[in-house]
C-alpha cells in the first residue's frame, strides 16, 4: 500500500508544474518532470538532517511561488508568466502590490496550501527513502542539470531561438517562471546602456508661440468614462468648460494594455518589431526636446520602484530635472514640484506622470472626493477618479492660463471593467484584450495667450495611436522631423489622414489587430453585479 501512496505523491508533486506550465516546448516539459522528480526524491533523503529541513522550507516555498504565479496568470489573464510581466513585477512597488493582493486573496490561500503539500509530502516520502535511493537521486540531478545547459550550446539555441542560458536552463525546471525573471534582468542590463547612446538628429525648428509644455500622462483612464467624451456623468467639468480651448482626439488607441509597454513606446521612435533591441528607445522625446535646447522635468506619481531598471526610468533619466514620490500618494502632490518649473525662464517641457484611475482606483483620491453616480461601488470609484484627475488638470490649467502654455494629456492605457465572470471589477487586459483596453483619451489644450493661429481647436475623428505620439508631441513641440516618412503620423500634420490598420500589442507583445479584437459589449453582464 504506501508503494502506491509514494506512486501517486511523486506523480502530482511532479506532474503539477508541468500541468501549469502551459505553452512551453515538449522537450521543457520533459526535462521539467525529470528534474521535478529527482528533486524531490533527493529532498526527501536531505529532509533526514537538520539543515535538510531548512532547505525544505525553501524549497517548498520557491515550489509553491512557481505554481501559484502560473494558476494566477492563467486564471486570471488565460496567460503565462513572460518577461513582460516578470519587468511589472520588479518595477511594482509595496503600494501598488498591496492593492493588487487586494483583489486578489485567494490566490495567498492557494500559496499557502501549495507550500504546505511540498513541505508535507517531501516529510512523508522522507520516512520510505533510503540512504541509497536518496543519493543516487542526488547524484543522478547533480549529473542532470549541466546536461540542459549542454543542450543549450549544442543545439544553437542562444542563435536560433535568442534565449538566454540561465533562461533556458530554468525552462527546464519546475522553476520555469524564473526563466521570465532572468530575461527581465537581462533586458534590464540593456536598458541602463540607453544613457550613453547619442542620437544624430535632424529638424527644423517652427514657431509655435508657445514657452511652457505640460505633458501629462495619465493612467489607467478610459474615454468611454469621460464627460468630455460623453459619458452621462458629469466627471470632467474642467475639461468641458475648457472645450474651446481644446484639440479632442475622438478615436485615440494606446499601443498596449500595460504602463511598462505603452509609455516607452508612446514616447520613443520605435516600432513594434524593434521592441528586443532597446537601443532605439534612446531616440525619444525627452532627448529630443534636450537636444533642441528646451529645459526638461519629469514629475512622477508611479513610486521609486523601478526608478533605475524600467524603460520609462531610462526615458525621464534623460530630462535634466526629475524627481519621483517615494511612495504613491495622491497625484495633487506633484503641483509643488511644478510650480517650482514654472518659475523657469525660456522654453521647457514638464512631464508629470500621474497615478490617476490605476487600480483599486478607490485609492487614488481623498476619500471626501468619492462621488456616488450610480448603485455600482466600482464604478463610482472609478468615475471619481476620472473626477479627480480632471480637478488636477483643472488646477494646472489655472496656473498657466495667463502664459503662452499649451498641456498635452494622454492615458498610458485604459482598463477592462467586466471580467471573465460578467462582473463588473476593473482591471488590467493582458491576454486576450478587449478593445476597450486600448480606448484612451489624447487631447491639446491651448492657452488664450498663444496666437490663434499657432492654434488647432475642435476634434480629431479619424483613429489615432499613439505609438505614433513621438511625431505628435514633435509637432507640438515645434520639431519638425527632416527625411522621415512616418510625420505623416502626426495628427497635426495637414497631410494626415489617420493610422489605419491600427496594430496593437498584448501583455506579451504579441502583435495584434486592434479592429478585430472583440468588444466589452459582448460579455453577458452578470445579473447579480449592480450596473
Amino acid at each position: 500500500m504506501p508503494k502506491i501512496y509514494i506512486f501517486l505523491v511523486l506523480s502530482i508533486i511532479t506532474i503539477l508544474p508541468v500541468f501549469l506550465s502551459g505553452d512551453l516546448a515538449i522537450e521543457y516539459k520533459i526535462k521539467m518532470t525529470i528534474s521535478g522528480l529527482l528533486l524531490v526524491i533527493s529532498s526527501a533523503w536531505f529532509y533526514k538532517f537538520k539543515i535538510g529541513k531548512i532547505y525544505t522550507v525553501f524549497a517548498a516555498l520557491l515550489w509553491a511561488l512557481n505554481l501559484s504565479t502560473s494558476f494566477f496568470f492563467y486564471k486570471e489573464h488565460d496567460i503565462g508568466f513572460s518577461s513582460t510581466i516578470a519587468e511589472t513585477v520588479i518595477n511594482t512597488n509595496s503600494s501598488e502590490a498591496a492593492g493588487m493582493l487586494s483583489y486578489n486573496k485567494y490566490y495567498i490561500l492557494f500559496f499557502i496550501c501549495m507550500s504546505l503539500i511540498y513541505y508535507l509530502s517531501v516529510r512523508w516520502l522522507s520516512f520510505y527513502t533510503s540512504n541509497q535511493q536518496g543519493k543516487y537521486g542526488l547524484i543522478l540531478l547533480i549529473g542532470f542539470l549541466p546536461l540542459i545547459f549542454i543542450d543549450y550550446y549544442a543545439m544553437g539555441k542562444d542563435q536560433k531561438n535568442n534565449l538566454i542560458a540561465t533562461e533556458h536552463f530554468f525552462m527546464g525546471t519546475p522553476f520555469y517562471n524564473a526563466s521570465a525573471m532572468v530575461r527581465s534582468l537581462h533586458d534590464v542590463r540593456q536598458i541602463k546602456k540607453i544613457a550613453n547612446i547619442n542620437i544624430n538628429y535632424k529638424y527644423q525648428k517652427n514657431d509655435t508661440d508657445i514657452e511652457t509644455y505640460i505633458l501629462i500622462i495619465g493612467e489607467s483612464s478610459r474615454r468611454d468614462h469621460m464627460q468630455i467624451y460623453g459619458y452621462q456623468h458629469p466627471n470632467t467639468p474642467n475639461l468641458v468648460n475648457q472645450k474651446n480651448n481644446i484639440l479632442l482626439f475622438t478615436q485615440a488607441i494606446s499601443p498596449a494594455p500595460v504602463t511598462l509597454l505603452s509609455v516607452p513606446i508612446s514616447l520613443s521612435n520605435i516600432q513594434y518589431e524593434q521592441l528586443n533591441d532597446k537601443s532605439y528607445y534612446a531616440d525619444n522625446i525627452i532627448s529630443l526636446a534636450n537636444h533642441a535646447g528646451f529645459k526638461t522635468f519629469w514629475f512622477s506619481n508611479q513610486g521609486k520602484a523601478g526608478k533605475s531598471t524600467s524603460l520609462i526610468s531610462a526615458i525621464a533619466h534623460k530630462s535634466q530635472n526629475s524627481r519621483w514620490q517615494n511612495t504613491i500618494t495622491y497625484d495633487e502632490d506633484l503641483l509643488p514640484y511644478l510650480d517650482n518649473a514654472l518659475q523657469e525662464k525660456g522654453k521647457k517641457l514638464i512631464v508629470l506622470h500621474l497615478y490617476g484611475s490605476h487600480e483599486p482606483a478607490c485609492n487614488r483620491f481623498p476619500e471626501k472626493r468619492l462621488q456616488h453616480y450610480g448603485d455600482n461601488q466600482d464604478d463610482n470609484c472609478y468615475d471619481s477618479s476620472i473626477a479627480y484627475t480632471d480637478s488636477i488638470i483643472g488646477n494646472i490649467i489655472n496656473k498657466v492660463d495667463q502664459q503662452k502654455a499649451s498641456i498635452l494629456y494622454f492615458s498610458d492605457h485604459a482598463l477592462q471593467r467586466i471580467d471573465n465572470n460578467g462582473d463588473i471589477r476593473y482591471h488590467h487586459g493582458v491576454n486576450k484584450t478587449k478593445k476597450e483596453a486600448y480606448q484612451i483619451p489624447l487631447l491639446i489644450w491651448y492657452s488664450d495667450k498663444i496666437n490663434q493661429q499657432k492654434r488647432k481647436i475642435g476634434n480629431i475623428d479619424h483613429p489615432v495611436s499613439t505609438s505614433n505620439n513621438y511625431f505628435l508631441i514633435s509637432d507640438w513641440l515645434g520639431i519638425i522631423h527632416k527625411e522621415h516618412k512616418q510625420t505623416c503620423y502626426s495628427a497635426l500634420r495637414t497631410c494626415f489622414n489617420g493610422n489605419t490598420p491600427i496594430r496593437v500589442l498584448d501583455g506579451n507583445k504579441n502583435i495584434l489587430d486592434y479592429q478585430k479584437l472583440p468588444s466589452e459589449k459582448n460579455v453577458i453582464l452578470n445579473a447579480q453585479s449592480p450596473k
